[in-house]
Parts: C-alpha cells; structure tokens; sequence
C-alpha cells in the first residue's frame, strides 16, 4: 500500500465524517463535528494499520487482518455510552452514540478501500438524521399540548425554567403566555408544547419539582 493510497483513504474518512460531524454540530449534539471526525480518521488507520500488519508479517507466522479493527467495534462501544445520559425517567443521546458507532464503521470501511460502501452508508445515516428533524419541524412525532403550572407569586421559578426542562426531552416551546391569580397567590404560566406523548408524565414530574411551582397540568 503506498503512501498515496493511505493519504487518500484518511482524507476520505475526514470528509465523510466532516458530513455527518457537521449535521451534529449545526444542532448542538455534544459528539461533533471534531469528535465525529476523530472517530473516523482513528476508525480508518486502524483498519489500514491490521491490512499492513498483515501483509509485512503474514510471512511470519498467521496474522488475522480483522483483530485490530475488531477492537475497534469494543472500543467504540464505551465511546457511546458515555454519550447517552439519563434526564428523569427518560434517556437522552441514543442517536448521538449511534452515529457515533456508525461513524466508525464508515472509517473502517474507507480504511479497506471501500469507499462505495462507505459512501452510501454515509448518505444513509445524513438522510436519518436530515429526516428526524424534518419529523419535529412537520409535528409527526410531536402533536402538541399545552402545559399549564401555577407558580407562587414572587418566585425564582420563571418561564425560561421551564422550557430548559421542556428542551431536555428534546421538546419545543412554541408560545406562553401568563395569568396573575391574584386570589390564588400565583401566576399560570400557559406554554405550548411540542413533545412526545411518552414524556408528558416526566415533564410534569421535572417541572413540579422547581421552587414555587403548586401545580402542573396538561390539557
């Protein structure tokens, strides 16, 4: 293999990695456009470290070519999981590891040269992460509801609270508006949200637990 071929093979891993890194980046995913292309770059010279091994040694003794770029599938795994955390009763970063471990697949892919295969899984995995956000922005998996939360007068607890709980659950806060029940001691806060239907519990969960908040209902 000559310089040349693994000079292109790495600048192959950075740009199609860069595709993906940068879909992750523009919507503010902790795993990147640097993190994805660090995975792939690694993910390729592993792959053309085992094809050399294999043929400046193979003479030696049995050299299996896969066993380093084996590893790589194992290591990938402890990668991921520190991209997935727990908010509540739900779980946040499934996608982000996901293209993460794919990423690396795509650098192993390119490592071997083949770069069709590599390519077209790339193209894949943009056009999965492309139509996710079309799903929000068309409200197909997110029919919307409005959250109301009775706050006690005075309180720290404000509008902007409540939608960092909302966005945690990968929600979408498109208007609010607010009541003063000066009888009641409290402001309703009246917020429409887009969420999936599984989260409204866990939302109200979250939101009931910040200073001042008497109440959280859904309608």
């Amino acid at each position: 293999m000559s310089n040349l071929v693994i000079l292109v093979r790495i600048f192959v891993s950075v740009l199609l990695s860069g595709l993906v890194g940068f879909e992750r980046e523009v919507h503010g995913r902790a795993a990147g456009l640097r993190t994805h292309i660090l995975v792939c770059v690694g993910s390729t010279l592993f792959m053309i470290t085992s094809i050399l091994v294999a043929l400046n040694y193979g003479s030696v003794g049995q050299v299996d070519p896969s066993r380093i770029a084996a590893n790589v599938v194992t290591g990938i795994g402890f990668l991921g999981a520190g991209a997935i955390i727990r908010y509540g009763a739900s779980i946040r970063g499934l996608t982000t590891a996901a293209s993460i471990w794919a990423i690396a697949a795509i650098g192993l892919a390119t490592g071997a040269g083949l770069y069709v295969a590599a390519g077209l899984t790339t193209i894949v995995v943009l056009a999965v992460l492309i139509l996710s956000r079309l799903e929000e922005r068309m409200d197909l998996k997110q029919p919307g509801r409005k959250l109301f939360v009775k706050v006690v007068l005075g309180s720290a607890t404000e509008e902007k609270n409540i939608r960092k709980v909302v966005d945690a659950f990968d929600g979408r806060t498109t208007m609010c508006k607010t009541e003063v029940k000066e009888d009641e001691n409290c402001t309703v806060l009246i917020l429409d949200v887009l969420i999936e239907r599984a989260y409204y519990r866990d939302i109200a969960n979250e939101v009931s637990l910040l200073p001042g908040v008497k109440e959280v209902i859904w309608k």
